[in-house]
């Protein structure tokens, strides 16, 4: 049941393209930004103090939290595209980048390495007080951020009024785009949340028993460098050799993900720095696979963003992942940790004889 309440948290991502028909009416402004960012910081304060409530309660509280950030992501992006020349917006898009990674850096890896210690300090106390603790934390944190950028966004003389914008059922075959994609990102929406819960998961039951310390450094920390290494690096390949001609290799590192939590059930990781060298290569291979799914959603957007972020981009990457991240948990349940990635990893190859074949259809 983990897997698909961690799907649903997805959903306000994935309805990103219907939020975006409200915007133009309250978008004009940066007040809209302030509001967003204290209702959230009332929730997360709310939420830290009130855990203890039970399940659905925590459930409405972290889907309150994830439609605010989708809403928030919104209007933080129509705000600096309106407000940026077409020159600058490159610059805006790698500072979101680095901006957004850096977050998760902070909270899926400082915050829960912070959890772990306070589980270890209060040893007497339940570990929903400890998370209590780091949520407050974050809280205060989150409004400091709030204050300081209220104080320093300001709202440039020029203003842009035209934004692009097409929407996927102006392209013919934004189908077919689509199911490639769903293949595509197949064997990573099986592990995308299963993996935490192999690393988390005790050794009698096949999971590797990790601590939140060891799960924050490796999966929050070096997980996260490697991605955005792998980025970097497919990106950088791209612009070398054309997308086209690594269409086929990227789409390949991004199936082969899933091999390395497979070699991880075969010769588990003894200490942190195996663990943080496995999830390194997951994440590197990950993060450069991921650029071959750039040009599929340029041509169901219908709109090429050189400069800047593609609005689309998260919401189809949501979408696809969604259907395999619910379809995991069910595995977990059938089948052992060794079993599932297995399938997990032979699926990929799979998938690339149905792209193949897809592709080859006109």
């Amino acid at each position: 049941m983990s897997t698909l309440f961690a799907s649903l948290l997805l959903l306000p991502w994935v309805g990103q393209p219907l939020m975006r028909k409200w915007l133009p009416g309250i978008a004009g402004g940066r007040g809209w930004l302030h509001v967003v960012e204290i209702v959230l910081c009332v929730i997360l304060a709310t939420f830290a103090l009130t855990m203890t409530r039970g399940r659905w309660w925590t459930i409405g509280m972290l889907m309150s939290i994830s439609v605010l950030s989708a809403w928030h992501d919104l209007l933080a992006n129509r705000y600096y595209m309106r407000r940026t020349q077409m020159a600058q917006e490159r610059y805006h898009s790698i500072l979101r980048t680095l901006a957004s990674q850096a977050s998760t850096v902070f909270t899926y890896g400082l915050m829960i390495m912070a959890v772990g210690a306070l589980q270890i300090y209060f040893r007497q106390r339940s570990t929903t007080y400890s998370w209590s603790l780091g949520v407050y934390v974050l809280s205060g944190a989150y409004l400091l951020l709030t204050l300081l950028n209220m104080l320093l966004l300001r709202t440039p003389q020029n203003e842009r009024t035209h934004l692009p914008h097409q929407w996927p059922w102006q392209q013919t075959s934004w189908k077919r785009d689509t199911l490639v994609l769903m293949l595509m990102l197949l064997p990573q929406g099986l592990m995308f949340f299963s993996r935490t819960i192999f690393l988390l998961d005790r050794p009698q039951y096949g999971g590797l028993g990790c601590t939140l310390q060891y799960v924050g450094f490796a999966q929050g920390t070096i997980g996260v460098i490697a991605f955005l290494f792998g980025v970097t690096i497919g990106r950088f390949m791209q612009n070398q050799w054309g997308e086209e001609r690594l269409n086929w290799p990227l789409k390949i590192a991004l199936g082969l993900s899933p091999t390395v939590y497979l070699l991880m059930t075969w010769h588990r990781p003894e200490n942190l720095f195996m663990l943080s060298t496995y999830t390194f290569l997951a994440q590197s291979l990950f993060g450069l696979g991921l650029n071959s799914c750039r040009q599929y959603i340029e041509r169901i957007s219908g709109v090429r963003y050189q400069n800047a972020v593609n609005p689309l981009y998260i919401p189809i990457i949501s979408m696809c992942i969604m259907i395999p991240m619910v379809a995991s948990g069910f595995l977990l349940q059938a089948l052992t940790y060794e079993q599932f990635f297995c399938l997990d990893a032979l699926c990929a190859p799979i998938t690339w004889i149905l792209i193949w074949i897809i592709t080859k259809i006109r």
